[in-house]
């Protein structure tokens, strides 16, 4: 199976504001967008684990109920007609609401939420919008929701996964036109 993320420049290790399908920062005149999984790989999460399982937002995990899945290769759009295949997640299921609650409490303890709040790249990348996307990340992480329609905040990580396999960043001629993020390609 093949997702589609946002674009990282930085390893998804913190939000740049690189991709328009995110969720629309905006102070009136200026606009970013924030993609959940721009912290995907900071190191925070690389050594947290739920039950022996890492954690990871997924765009596609976020809209329908996903079945688990052996492995999903994870992709971005870093051009126009070059889509980088940069990752594969090996045993993937998406978290239940009812875990939430736990795995808030574990991310909290671990220091993640304080990672987000003093992310240098994210200060820098935001600039007079961080506050505001700060807001927007803080609001996303005290929901409990998993599956959520377009505009309603959603929690900052929505599926478990065994181990990560990065890749050479190359581009994949095959996929270099999917559009959509919300989708689980076959």
């Amino acid at each position: 199976m093949k997702a589609k993320t946002y674009k990282s420049n930085n390893n998804f290790t913190a939000p740049e504001s690189l991709s328009n399908f995110g969720i629309r920062i905006s102070n009136g005149r200026e606009n970013k967008f924030l993609g959940l999984e721009e912290f995907n790989f900071c190191s925070i999460l690389q050594e947290f684990r739920n039950d022996k399982r890492c954690v990871a937002y997924i765009p596609c995990f976020s809209s329908i109920e996903q079945p688990s899945r052996d492995k999903i290769d994870l992709y971005y759009l870093k051009d126009p007609g070059v889509t980088i295949h940069y990752a594969t997640l090996i045993n993937v299921t998406q978290i239940d609401r009812a875990q939430v609650p736990e795995i808030r409490k574990k991310l909290i303890a671990n220091g993640f939420v304080d990672h987000v709040e003093t992310s240098t790249i994210f200060k820098q990348n935001y600039g007079q919008l961080f506050q505001l996307a700060l807001k927007t990340w803080n609001s996303n992480f005290e929901s409990n929701n998993i599956k959520a329609k377009m505009g309603i905040d959603r929690f900052v990580v929505n599926t478990l996964y065994e181990k990560v396999i990065f890749h050479d960043k190359k581009n994949i001629k095959d996929w270099s036109n999917f559009k959509r993020a919300s989708i689980l390609w076959p």
